[in-house]
């Protein structure tokens, strides 16, 4: 299975970044795609920029959920959040709101995928969290506290705001992080990393491969996985 996450940054100097958003995607073929930063922008484009990429990409399964609705600095009224491509078919998605972190702009959700491939579901979790660390750490806590109760083992993927987040393993069990098996930087303009996969156990990471800056203010972050043998 190979996922690619990418923070799309919205509309930004869309004329020159989409067709090489497109041309990357092409070439790294993912069987999925994690995007954060998903506007719905109607004085730019009635269509949201997942759909519009996916005019080229063709990818036959699409799921969004653009719930955040802010005050923006540009456009009066800005929505934005979470998408997902697949070539596999979607059994299940759900978005979840996190809880609002006092001094946070953004209403912080969570978007879940069931893929299912011949060798089965593949239970994703696409995530944008705060851009401050303690609100980030929470969030990320809130999700996998939501997770043990569920009872699901989830690979989690995207924009999680954090530099260093392997520094926070004790959040964690039986899971590995992408910047444990790789170093890379996700976010170039501050020298930091910014994405990840975190990846339950049962699921091993194959390959981490990492774009240039030419999508994005982030790169887009790949990871080729397979199953683990049973212990």
């Amino acid at each position: 299975m190979r996922i690619t996450s990418l923070n799309l940054r919205g509309f930004f100097d869309w004329g020159s970044r989409s067709p090489q958003i497109v041309a990357f995607l092409r070439a790294v073929d993912p069987d999925v795609v994690l995007f954060q930063e998903v506007v719905y922008l109607p004085e730019v484009s009635p269509y949201s920029p997942v759909e519009l990429l996916n005019r080229d990409l063709g990818m036959p399964f699409r799921h969004e959920a653009i719930t955040r609705l802010q005050r923006g600095r540009t456009h009066p009224v800005y929505r934005e959040g979470l998408g997902l491509l697949s070539r596999l078919p979607l059994a299940s998605t759900q978005t979840l709101a996190l809880q609002h972190e006092q001094g946070d702009p953004h209403q912080r959700i969570v978007q879940f995928a069931d893929v299912t491939a011949d060798d089965g579901v593949w239970p994703l979790a696409n995530v944008h969290l705060s851009v401050r660390d303690d609100f980030a750490l929470r969030h990320l806590g809130e999700v996998l506290t939501a997770l043990q109760a569920r009872n699901e083992r989830r690979i989690l993927g995207g924009d999680f705001n954090v530099n260093h987040l392997e520094q926070h393993a004790s959040l964690w069990h039986d899971a590995v992080l992408t910047s444990q098996v790789a170093t890379y930087q996700s976010h170039p303009s501050t020298h930091e990393n910014d994405d990840y996969f975190l990846v339950p156990t049962e699921f091993r990471i194959d390959r981490v491969q990492v774009s240039g800056d030419e999508l994005s203010d982030h790169e887009a972050v790949t990871v080729d996985l397979s199953r683990a043998a049973p212990r």
